[in-house]
């Protein structure tokens, strides 16, 4: 019923993994790089980043977020919800809600449990 033939089939060895973890790592790695390097552009930080940050009025400006990137994303999970809606809308607020809900509840926990079970399997 299969496809292919019994004797082409090649199971995963530990050079094939390698190499998938060497283009994940690359991966990453430039799409890190150039998040840092937009994010240290105070041009860019100044527009996308922290609007009202240096737009508001003196009154009514929140409190600037930290540089490093460690450092900005936890500021932006601990801060409590009311100061979010205040500062930045309802908008900025559901897609917090949305980051904290499924990337640290949901996808977190699923991404823990599968390399759980498929790391000794293979």
């Amino acid at each position: 019923m299969s496809v292919t033939g019994g004797d082409s089939v090649q199971s995963a060895t530990t050079p094939s993994f390698v190499a998938a973890a060497v283009v994940a790592g690359i991966t990453l790695g430039a799409f890190t790089t150039v998040w840092l390097a937009l994010h240290q552009s105070k041009k860019l930080r100044g527009e996308v980043f922290q609007p009202r940050v240096e737009k508001a009025p003196l009154s009514k400006r929140p409190s600037a977020l930290p540089d490093g990137p460690l450092a900005f994303w936890k500021t932006v999970f601990s801060l409590p919800d009311k100061e979010i809606i205040v500062a930045n809308g309802p908008d900025a607020y559901f897609f917090v809600r949305y980051l904290k809900i499924f990337g640290l509840y949901m996808l977190g926990p699923y991404v823990l449990l599968t390399c759980a079970v498929l790391i000794p399997v293979s």
